[in-house]
């Protein structure tokens, strides 16, 4: 028989009574660590290489008249950003799948509304990012660095193009699956 704390009810207490009883209710329950850790804070001014993305106080934005200045001042640190990170890490949270024969017609209109989309979403969030661009056929293939970039691009589709729209997120997941056809 078991021996440890005894709980109110029960005759003979369970293996995870005991567990909890001699390291303590809280500590049972702590989740295991992210699979990336997030990089330590730096202090200072940080300045992307890649992107141009700029980091003042945790704050990553774009700015590329200032990006200009900091070129030449003293101090900045020339990192790779958490976007840049992601896709060299090929950290995807989004794939589009953009299908129909409109698309073999109009391939440069439905590569250059991608990338307004692109463009328009990394004003908000710098990390936004499209890791690739795959046009054969009739079929556009695209994976994205958020979920919130797949779903623009699949709804810009739908709305200029209308078809059929299907996003499909993962339960407990940061990942969406967007499917366009016409």
């Amino acid at each position: 028989m078991l021996q440890g704390a005894p709980v109110p009810g029960r005759v003979r207490p369970t293996a995870r009574d005991i567990y909890r009883a001699q390291i303590g209710e809280k500590v049972d329950w702590i989740f295991p660590p992210h699979k990336y850790e997030k990089g330590l804070d730096r202090p200072g001014t940080l300045v992307c290489s890649r992107c141009h993305a700029i980091s003042v106080q945790k704050r990553w934005f774009l700015d590329e008249h200032r990006y200009a200045e900091l070129q030449t001042r003293p101090g900045v640190q020339f990192v790779v950003c958490p976007g840049c990170l992601r896709i060299e890490r090929q950290i995807y949270d989004g794939e589009v799948r953009l299908r129909s024969p409109l698309l073999r017609m109009r391939r440069t209109q439905a590569l250059g509304m991608i990338r307004n989309a692109e463009d328009q979403a990394r004003q908000t969030n710098p990390f936004s990012r499209l890791a690739s661009v795959v046009a054969t056929g009739e079929e556009i293939y695209i994976l994205t660095t958020t979920r919130w970039l797949a779903e623009r691009i699949g709804k810009i589709f739908h709305k200029a193009f209308k078809g059929d729209l299907e996003i499909h997120r993962l339960p407990g997941e940061r990942f969406v699956r967007v499917r366009w056809s016409r």
